[in-house]
């Protein structure tokens, strides 16, 4: 007789095996429905996103050119009999380049346009990227907080494709290059309704019949308030699309409203603009306008020259125009999460940008470099962080001590919010606790044990009934317990100990029925 146990079937679900997307992430089953691997039981695709076709088309030019090439070849060759050689030749080249370049274009674009696909479903949003080294992402529908839209270059609006910014609890996903983002948005953002409309809704605790229970556990759950932080685009509220991506609402380069190309995250928002100092902009324009006004004075004086001195006036009017605008782009940004340094120059042409989190900076020092600065008011903040983060230069700026406070402040303002965030949960999950123990223990008071009245006179066995909700209703007499003091209870029913039911919303009181002794 084998020693060996039975074996035990193995839930075919949980067995592991080995299984692959292949070229088909996503098929169509005969219920023309989509279908993908891992997909749960009730759960339907609602949309599919490949890259836009245009990526594909762009990819394929150089194998499109080729084969142009090849049919151009192959029509000289008829035209030109006498060259067939020579014709040959160029056509085995370019049969060549063909091969070549529709071999790299299906390897290296076609397959990868094909298997990089994003699934949308009822539940959750799959992410799969790759060929030979595939990764997938999940992510769940009740994270979807918001979807933005961006297009970077007049190809996008031409082409009608862009990136999804879709702001998650905790996190951001991008999809780029989507083609019709505003049906894709539309598509996400109607599921993700629909999913937490279905979700039931989180089953709340018992609470206590009590007033006074409830009265004290409300005041021992009372949420502490959060500390909140200023909102700098509070005031530019107007401009904010509901379809536009997460970043700084300040627009720059004057009345071309150039917005800024910084992403936020999903509970990330500005806390201040801090500009350079107006005497900055005033020492950079004494000169301009002292040249401006040499100019005008020569145009007075000096007519013959007046086509000269009008060019220089214009010039100088328009640098200067130049150097205000440029000053204004010239920013630094303070979020709730990090510092940015935004620098624009000539106008929309460039931008450039340093960026370092709050829980990098490992000092702050401020710098007034002369009497004038002093005097001023204003000088140079210095934001130091280790390792390869890069270190933030707040140059020429007003107020540099407030400054360098509310740096401090905002990075610790993280923890301050943390830590309540934390004691709220807490306390809820205490409330939840207590409320569900106090209406067992309700209940159980409700249900109350008959007292023992043994031995007891009337008076002070209905004093004592009364005390638990009930009343003594005396039934007869008992001769058969000589030795004791006649009045006293010898019997009662119910016995002592016996659970009985005590309605605190009626009068009527449960009754327990006594017999008492009597001297014969």
């Amino acid at each position: 007789m084998g020693t060996n146990a039975p074996q035990q079937p193995q839930d075919e679900a949980w067995r592991p095996r080995r299984v692959h997307g292949g070229f088909r992430q996503v098929r169509r089953g005969r219920d023309k429905q989509w279908h993908f691997i891992g997909q749960e039981q009730g759960e339907h695709v609602r949309k599919v996103v490949r890259r836009h076709p245009w990526f594909l088309i762009k990819a394929a030019l150089p194998f499109i050119g080729s084969l142009l090439a090849l049919i151009i070849l192959l029509v000289i060759d008829v035209g030109v009999p006498a060259l067939r050689p020579f014709w040959l030749f160029l056509i085995l080249l370019a049969s060549l380049f063909v091969l070549v370049t529709g071999a790299y274009f299906v390897y290296k674009d076609f397959i990868r346009w094909w298997l990089d696909v994003d699934i949308i479903t009822d539940k959750r949003i799959l992410t799969w990227r790759g060929f030979l080294q595939q990764t997938r992402q999940e992510t769940p529908l009740d994270k979807v907080q918001q979807v933005g839209i961006d297009r970077e270059t007049p190809m996008s609006f031409l082409a009608s494709y862009g990136t999804l910014h879709i702001y998650l609890v905790g996190g951001r996903l991008d999809i780029r290059d989507v083609p019709d983002p505003k049906a894709v948005r539309d598509a996400i953002l109607g599921v993700t309704e629909e999913y937490r409309a279905a979700k039931p809704a989180k089953a709340k605790a018992p609470r206590p019949a009590d007033p006074q229970l409830e009265e004290v556990l409300a005041k021992l759950a009372k949420q502490d308030p959060l500390p909140k932080l200023p909102d700098a685009d509070a005031k530019y509220a107007q401009r904010l699309r509901p379809d536009q991506r997460r970043g700084p609402l300040r627009t720059f380069g004057g009345p071309l409203r150039i917005p800024c190309d910084v992403h936020y995250d999903t509970d990330e928002f500005t806390v201040m603009y801090i500009q350079r100092s107006r005497y900055v902009l005033a020492l950079r324009l004494i000169p301009l306008i002292l040249l401006l006004l040499a100019a005008l004075v020569g145009l007075i004086y000096i007519p013959q020259f007046a086509l000269i001195f009008v060019i220089a006036v214009l010039a100088l009017i328009l640098t200067a125009l130049y150097m205000i605008i440029n000053y204004i782009d010239d920013v630094f940004i303070l979020t709730n999460r990090r510092i940015i340094d935004i620098e624009r120059h000539f106008l929309f042409f460039y931008e450039a940008r340093d960026e370092t989190e709050y829980k990098n900076i490992r000092d702050i020092k401020v710098k007034m470099s002369n009497i004038f600065e002093f005097v001023l008011g204003y000088g140079d903040v210095y934001i130091e962080t280790p390792g390869s983060s890069p270190d933030i230069s707040l140059t020429h700026i007003d107020h540099p001590f407030f400054i360098q406070d509310k740096i401090y402040a905002i990075k610790g303002h993280k923890e301050k919010v943390d830590k309540i965030k934390g004691n709220n949960e807490r306390k809820e999950q205490l409330d939840e606790w207590f409320s569900s123990v106090l209406t067992v223990l309700e209940k159980q008071m409700v249900n109350r044990g008959v007292p023992n009245l043994q031995k007891l006179d009337l008076w002070t066995a209905a004093e004592r009934a009364e005390e638990f909700g009930m009343k003594v209703v005396p039934v007869g007499e008992d001769a058969s317990y000589p030795n004791i003091e006649a009045g006293r209870i010898v019997r009662q029913e119910p016995q002592a100990g016996a659970v009985i039911h005590v309605d605190p919303d009626t009068d009527e009181r449960p009754q327990i029925h006594v017999y008492l002794s009597k001297k014969v």
